[in-house]
């Protein structure tokens, strides 16, 4: 029985922190594309003083 317990409380661990790690997974990917295109576009930052 207390293996049982210990083999639920592992599922859940392992759901839980594969769930985590996916969403992180996406998020770095969006922000890794956002920088890409700041890069390309020549920076949000730079816009101003390439005007000058």
């Amino acid at each position: 029985m207390l293996l049982l317990v210990a083999l639920a409380i592992l599922a859940l661990i392992a759901f839980g922190v594969g769930f985590v790690v996916h969403w992180l997974f996406i998020v770095a990917a969006v922000i890794a594309l956002i920088w890409l295109i700041s890069l390309f576009a020549g920076g949000v930052g730079r816009a101003g003083a390439r005007r000058w």
